[in-house]
């Protein structure tokens, strides 16, 4: 009995070391992980071009390309200055509105260039202190600006014209004549860092009255394309 006994105890044991490695076994074969590709591992997106910057210019000459979010919006400022002329004019005339001014702001928008500035433009001068400053634009527009006081001769051609204009250091500045007798002046200016041109449009008119003030804004480019 005692031996049937240990035979029992050992078959057990047996049994129990049996069941236990059946529960630690899996229940098949191991799927192999899933692949992981590390996203630091990952090819990195080819890298764009940046646009090579223009060297910086000492003065106004060299080629400039318009920058629409830095300039005036010019179309607003002539709006603004029609409805403050008319608010005046009506409230200084019981509602019906005043006489109306030569060469107003109610002319302003007739001058296309000042509301439709050129994408390209560019400046330049055929000698150091040459006192002719000839501006050329995409749309084949020339201006010769001269700053010896010559007289001008009136131009038969309308995509040139004579400007008198004169230095203020190292500003060009105009004096040129708007609708109606009223009054024009350009002040072209390089930016401190020499990237941009700065033009600065302003108008009253004939009595020097309604005065409205427009900077545009031109980015330096070291060629321009659409300029012959």
């Amino acid at each position: 009995m005692r031996q049937f006994g240990r035979a029992v105890v050992v078959s057990g044991a047996c049994l129990v070391c049996a069941w236990a490695a059946k529960a630690q076994a899996p229940p098949g074969p191991l799927a192999a992980p899933p692949s992981e590709v590390s996203s630091t591992n990952a090819p990195a997106p080819p890298a764009i071009p940046k646009k090579p910057e223009a060297r910086p210019r000492p003065n106004i000459l060299g080629d400039w390309q318009f920058n629409k979010d830095d300039s005036d919006d010019a179309r607003q400022k002539l709006k603004n200055s029609r409805e403050a002329d008319n608010s005046n004019r009506g409230s200084n005339n019981g509602g019906y509105g005043g006489p109306r001014m030569g060469g107003g702001s109610d002319d302003y928008d007739r001058l296309g260039d000042l509301v439709n500035p050129p994408h390209e433009l560019r400046l330049s001068q055929k000698y150091d202190k040459d006192p002719e400053v000839q501006m050329i634009d995409d749309r084949e527009h020339k201006r010769a600006f001269f700053t010896d006081g010559r007289k001008l001769e009136k131009s038969k051609d309308p995509a040139y014209e004579e400007i008198a204009a004169h230095w203020d250091g190292s500003k060009l500045v105009t004096d040129e004549k708007a609708s109606h007798n009223g009054k024009m002046s350009r002040m072209f200016e390089v930016s401190p860092d020499g990237k941009q041109l700065w033009e600065t449009v302003h108008i009253t008119d004939s009595k020097g009255n309604h005065p409205v003030t427009v900077r545009y804004v031109y980015d330096a480019v070291d060629k321009t394309q659409l300029i012959r």
